[in-house]
């Protein structure tokens, strides 16, 4: 005849790991609950660009130039910008032309002294 009863310490562990399989259980659910939140979001943002996508979709083609045209005028005036940028290129040059003076003239100040230096010196030695 088998024994089919448990002892207590035998019921406890097998409680404490049903308690640690439902906590993980608990954990896996609840990521799966904020994936699933993830992608409802996810599909909601879609659902928003693909109408904001649609908007510009030509119903006929006097709309499609039209839209076209809207395009080209953006891209002109962003050439435009760009050719103001120009003016700060071309400041950007005269402050590097000035930089570059400014070193020529410290560079022309040590030469003089330099060269005052050594005829002192020529002149003591002498």
């Amino acid at each position: 005849m088998q024994n089919d009863e448990i002892t207590l310490s035998e019921a406890k562990r097998v409680t404490a790991e049903l308690k640690a399989s439902i906590l993980k259980l608990d954990v896996l659910n609840q990521e799966v609950i904020n994936n699933i939140t993830q992608l409802q979001d996810l599909n909601s943002e879609m659902k928003d660009y693909t109408f904001m996508i649609s908007k510009f979709e030509p119903k006929n083609e006097q709309e499609m130039i039209k839209n076209y045209s809207l395009y080209l005028s953006f891209l002109s005036q962003k050439l435009e910008d760009l050719g103001k940028n120009q003016e700060l290129k071309k400041i950007e040059k005269i402050i590097n032309l000035a930089d570059k003076i400014l070193n020529l003239s410290v560079l022309k100040v040590v030469l003089i002294v330099a060269v005052v230096t050594t005829g002192i010196n020529f002149i003591i030695l002498k």
